[in-house]
């Protein structure tokens, strides 16, 4: 049974109301997994719309990285500028369950809209602030996205090192993406601890936090010691084989060759019994000096092998996991993909389809993949202010010539 036909079940989170001010990567991450799981996320944009809004590709005029990020959430677009518009969104947020937010720490209480101010009105109000280097400390005003935060946690210069000191940023935001795991978690725990309590509670959570607390090598760089000699600190994964097979393709092998006990996997698997014996390789000392000839005895080995199942089947015998290198429309295009429903088709809000990554939980009674479509700017003003506030036509009117609440359709039609 794939996801797409699992519809029985309530999701993990119905019935929870997200206001999301959000934008770009790290908050709209954290409330796309709400949304997935089950809760009512409103997207507070802006007039000048979210950033990602204007990434390329594009498709009737929603970007699909905006798709992405942003599919199943309702949108309201408020000026947060304009008189009267602070009052109307503390209003709104009476009425939430969470509220989500990644401006710069300062901007929500300059507008009266910080936890302190709003949670005498809502004391079941959870309130995560997302920042680089937190709400509080010397470097809270410093100004932040995922690259300089890579720079500052060590993840640029530890994947530097390991490609002998070329430095370079990495192609993916990983600050922001584990941030917005990180919030959501914090979001279900203090939804979990509110059913005990009666009480929401603000929660701050920092990228640079979140990119030490997800490094999994940050153990051996605050180590003050010194190891014994020869062995291999914390696992060493960039050191891993990348091998070519003879017809082209390439996988890569997941175990250090000159690790005790994995040594004799990799040997085994190249049928090389004699390596057992060279002085070169008899011991984790020696192999790691010998290291670059070790792993060219590999290389030649895996040009025997015919495919990339092939050299897999041989490893695997022995315990050793081996992936193909690819792409993500190779993966896409996989049965693996296929079977695990693990990239969805949504629309384009025209007469087309857009894919992208389904979630990743599989639950028994539930229906946690992507639902909903993306929605353009200020989309669900009405419908929005409507049933959470009880306005009228006539109030929604005043709030639209005001300039206070926007829109803006395909196109770039706007009311």
């Amino acid at each position: 049974m794939t996801r797409a036909s699992r519809t029985t079940g309530e999701r993990p989170l119905e019935g929870v109301v997200v206001l999301d001010f959000t934008r770009v990567l790290s908050g709209p991450h954290a409330t796309r997994m709400l949304v997935d799981l089950g809760a009512d996320v409103i997207k507070v944009e802006p007039p000048a719309g979210d950033l990602t809004r204007f990434s390329a590709p594009r498709i009737n005029s929603l970007s699909t990285y905006f798709i992405q990020q942003n599919v199943g959430k309702r949108n309201i677009s408020i000026d947060l500028d304009r008189g009267g518009a602070s009052e109307l969104v503390a209003a709104l947020m009476e009425r939430v369950d969470v509220v989500v937010e990644n401006f710069r720490p300062g901007v929500m209480a300059r507008l009266g809209l910080d936890y302190d101010t709003i949670s005498p009105r809502n004391e079941r109000l959870v309130y995560v602030s997302i920042t680089g280097y937190g709400s509080t400390g010397p470097w809270q005003d410093r100004r932040a996205y995922a690259p300089v935060v890579n720079a500052e946690t060590g993840i640029t210069k530890s994947q530097g090192d390991a490609r002998d000191g070329s430095y370079a940023n990495d192609p993916h935001s990983h600050a922001d993406v584990y941030t917005g795991m990180e919030a959501a978690t914090a979001v279900v725990a203090a939804l979990y601890q509110r059913e005990r309590t009666g009480r929401g509670q603000y929660v701050d959570v920092s990228m640079a936090e979140t990119m030490l607390y997800v490094n999994e090598h940050a153990h051996d760089r605050l180590w003050d010691g010194e190891p014994p000699r020869g062995v291999i600190r914390s696992f060493q994964p960039a050191d891993y084989p990348v091998l070519a097979v003879g017809d082209g393709s390439i996988v890569v092998c997941s175990g250090h060759p000159a690790d005790r006990g994995t040594f004799e996997l990799f040997v085994a698997a190249m049928e090389r019994p004699d390596l057992l014996e060279d002085p070169r390789f008899v011991d984790t000392e020696t192999r790691l000096a010998h290291y670059d000839e070790l792993l060219d005895l590999l290389d030649a080995w895996a040009l025997t092998c015919t495919s990339a199942d092939d050299v897999e089947a041989r490893l695997a015998r022995h315990r050793i996991a081996v992936g193909r290198l690819r792409d993500v429309a190779d993966l896409a295009a996989t049965d693996w993909a296929t079977q695990r429903d693990a990239v969805v088709d949504i629309s384009d809000r025209g007469d087309g389809r857009v894919r992208i990554p389904n979630s990743p939980w599989h639950f028994s009674d539930s229906d946690t993949s992507v639902r909903g479509v993306p929605k353009y700017r200020g989309e669900d003003n009405a419908e929005v202010l409507t049933s959470l506030l009880g306005l009228t036509p006539d109030e929604i009117r005043r709030l639209t010539d005001n300039g206070v609440i926007v829109s803006r359709g395909p196109g770039g039609s706007t009311s």
